[in-house]
């Protein structure tokens, strides 16, 4: 049974980026200059160094490996395309960089400039786009996307994890909703990707998601859940994407 506060909690889902040192700083003031169009106050994101640099993987040489988790932001078109076209040239400069673009449906939509593009803040850690809404409020999502054949397990996973109704489903993707207020909604949503396409785990940037009791989860979970400080515990979903019960 949900309380209102559990409904009204826009802290339910974070994001921890785990950084080279020195990084830090750059790459907090990058996201919060970014979530400061849509909201100043939500703090969904945190970035900590780690005490050494990391050697990251390199890029498959087929292609563009697909991070498996993305943060798109849904600007509301109502204020002209400038704040929009803004951001877009935000994202063309340090600490951002091009990572892809997405195909609609085998082409590109001819609707905005950059509509589909996918940008990143340093490896191993999430893509972020920025899409127009022509109606309704402004969107944070968070989403994960997911193997083909497990894509059924995962949204069960996410289910008991958040406890909330799927208010959006098809049959490749589904939106939980977060949070909502009167100017934005945040929404958790989950993607299935085409056959034979493996999205690759963030291994520098980690959700987190508050939970009532973890001690009742634990026996539901499908891997090892162990506690990594006081309050907070680790596990892994189907995919193998770390993910904190706080």
């Amino acid at each position: 049974e949900l309380s209102v506060e559990d409904i009204q909690d826009p802290f339910l889902v974070s994001v921890h980026i785990i950084t080279d040192p020195g990084e830090s700083k750059t790459l907090q003031h990058a996201i919060d200059k970014l979530l400061a169009w849509i909201h100043p106050e939500l703090q969904l994101f945190r970035v900590s160094e780690r005490r050494v640099s990391k050697k990251h993987r390199k890029p498959d040489k087929a292609g563009v490996s697909q991070p498996a988790l993305a943060v798109i932001l849904f600007l509301q078109e109502e204020y002209g395309e400038e704040p929009i076209l803004q951001l877009h040239e935000t994202f063309q400069r340090p600490p951002w960089h091009y990572h892809h673009t997405e195909r609609v449906h085998g082409k590109f939509l001819p609707y905005m400039p950059c509509s589909q593009d996918f940008y990143t803040l340093a490896p191993e850690t999430p893509l972020w786009a920025i899409r127009p809404v022509h109606y309704g409020k402004e969107i944070i999502r968070f989403t994960i996307y997911c193997r083909n054949e497990n894509f059924v397990d995962i949204l069960k996973f996410y289910e008991l994890i958040l406890k909330r109704p799927v208010c959006q489903q098809k049959a490749d993707f589904c939106v939980f909703p977060i949070y909502s207020n009167m100017e934005i909604d945040i929404q958790f949503s989950l993607k299935k990707l085409p056959k034979g396409h493996v999205p690759m785990p963030t291994e520098s940037a980690v959700l987190e998601f508050r939970v009532k009791d973890v001690g009742q989860l634990v026996p539901l979970l499908p891997n090892p859940c162990s506690p990594i400080s006081e309050g907070r515990w680790q596990t892994e979903d189907h995919d193998g994407n770390r993910i904190l019960l706080q």
